[in-house]
């Protein structure tokens, strides 16, 4: 029996992802700068990474459901975790000395790690719960976590709980039927139409939308954002979960459903990309040299923006820097080579 063929949508929507991944940390850089910058974070943060853990819940059924715990397949996710919280706190540390590595603060780029062994982890214990209760509490849970005072202080709790009715959602569709239900023209010009406006609102209504940015990101607890929220707080995030997941699905009716030359391939790469790009980025963005090209003006910075993010995302895409990540990844293998190898010479 031959292997199933690989759809290229999924591995299409993971390259524009990481794309917007990158390109959303380089424009964050200027955020206090220009508005442009500011409207452009907020577009992507509302949809990027539950987006991830979506496609990651689509393709989580075989491990879910496995009847022992996966642990070879999910421990090594913290392993990864770690390993890139260590980088990425020594990229702080070349330009603040007094900047420490944390276990306990993952709230960094390492949080998604974490957030992939912690979703697919409660998925698996509850697997045996039918979805149509999981879900509902999985969303109850994300709204209520906000009044835990303490809940964003450490190992990404806040996003891991958050974001994980998007894992689930995925994990509870049907691939296929899905994909079939995003090829219906009503509901790829509708999706069209959606996702054009929510980006046109970021712009032109930035100061009244602003304020769900803490809310998008998941990290923070109701009383770590600003007052403007009132006393209406589980209500503004519900309103994000709604955003988050119409545009999630407005975002896939856009993906090209055909293998593309340039970048369908890459799309089993992004793992990579990840863990590499944000330490890398980040000691390139406050060199004296970059720093003061971005205050030049907001196009010069939108184009440095660009080059870098699709430079370090085709880079990282490399398999030079794709295999140590692999090799995190499955660790369990690397004995097996190693004497494959030596049988070999």
């Amino acid at each position: 029996m031959s292997p199933a063929r690989r759809d290229p949508r999924w591995d299409n929507a993971k390259f524009l992802l990481i794309l917007l991944v990158v390109f959303g940390h380089a424009v964050e850089q200027a955020g206090d700068l220009y508005d442009i910058d500011r409207s452009l974070f907020l577009f992507i943060y509302s949809f990027h990474m539950p987006a991830f853990l979506f496609i990651s819940g689509l393709f989580s059924k075989r491990t879910v459901q496995a009847e022992r715990y996966p642990w070879k397949k999910l421990v090594p996710f913290v392993f990864l975790c770690l390993v890139l919280g260590a980088f990425r706190d020594w990229s702080i540390w070349l330009r603040n000395p007094d900047h420490g590595f944390s276990f306990y603060d993952q709230n960094k780029i390492s949080w998604f790690m974490l957030a992939l062994f912690a979703c697919y982890s409660i998925a698996w214990l509850l697997r045996r719960v039918p979805p149509k209760y999981v879900l509902p509490a999985s969303l109850a849970v994300g709204l209520a976590i906000g009044y835990v005072p303490f809940i964003s202080e450490g190992f990404a709790l806040s996003r891991i709980i958050v974001f994980f009715p998007f894992f689930y959602a995925g994990y509870m569709l049907d691939r296929k039927t899905f994909a079939s239900f995003l090829d219906r023209t009503p509901v790829r010009l509708a999706g069209g139409t959606l996702f054009l406006t929510w980006f046109v609102l970021c712009f032109v209504l930035l100061d009244k939308v602003y304020l769900l940015r803490r809310l998008f990101t998941g990290q923070n607890n109701y009383d770590e954002i600003p007052k403007a929220l009132g006393g209406g707080e589980v209500l503004y995030r519900l309103l994000a979960y709604a955003i988050s997941a119409l545009i999630i699905l407005a975002f896939f009716t856009l993906v090209p459903r055909r293998p593309h030359r340039y970048f369908t391939r890459l799309g089993a790469r992004t793992l990579s990309v990840y863990f590499w790009h944000l330490p890398i980025l980040d000691i390139l963005l406050h060199t004296p040299l970059l720093q003061s090209a971005m205050e030049v003006s907001v196009v010069l910075q939108l184009a440095l923006a660009v080059v870098l993010t699709f430079a370090l995302t085709y880079l990282f895409a490399m398999q030079v820097f794709v295999t140590p990540v692999n090799w995190m990844l499955d660790p369990w293998s690397i004995p097996a080579k190693l004497k494959q190898r030596k049988k070999d010479v």
